[in-house]
């Protein structure tokens, strides 16, 4: 099983911290944190990269976390808590951002390492989760997303713990 590599999650400043945690526990609002000339850069790093003519002109989007590694064990390479722009505004206590995690996925047969995918993920429960694995530095330990049903008929996100010593 392949170990994880590359270096841990930079550790936010403890004023960056009580932000996300006061916008996922109490809906407070943040100020934007990305900073549009990382982003720009990103974006010209993407293209320059790209080997063929649907790459380098692909429109840009973010792919849910659920939608496209849902179950699949990965490491959480970084994290970006964004603004939302998809409030509801007669629930003004639940989270103000998302988050766009960096993650790499873990083959379930291999254990191999995947190439980095780059997702968003806005449910509360993770991004605590995220949240408290920033705050401890755990972005060693493989996590996987899943959905438990709730009594209400909702269905809520979770990270778990992503067991490597099997089956991977």
């Amino acid at each position: 099983m392949a170990e994880a590599t590359g270096t841990a999650l930079a550790k936010p400043s403890t004023k960056e911290l009580e932000l996300a945690r006061a916008a996922i526990m109490e809906g407070k609002e943040i100020p934007s944190a990305s900073d549009p000339e990382v982003i720009s850069k990103a974006i010209m790093e993407r293209i320059m990269s790209a080997e063929t003519f649907e790459d380098a002109f692909r429109a840009q989007s973010l792919s849910a976390w659920r939608d496209v590694l849902m179950g699949i064990p990965v490491y959480v390479r970084d994290i970006r808590f964004n603004p939302s722009t998809k409030r509801d505004k007669d629930k003004p206590d639940h989270p103000s951002i998302y988050a766009v995690v960096d993650v790499q996925p873990i083959d379930p047969q291999s254990g191999e390492l995947g190439e980095v995918q780059t997702v968003s993920i806005g449910g509360r429960n993770v991004l605590i989760q995220l949240y408290k694995m920033l705050e401890k530095g755990w972005s060693d330990k493989p996590v996987m997303l899943t959905a438990k049903d709730t009594q209400g008929g909702y269905e809520a996100l979770w990270l778990e713990d992503a067991k490597t010593e099997a089956p991977f």
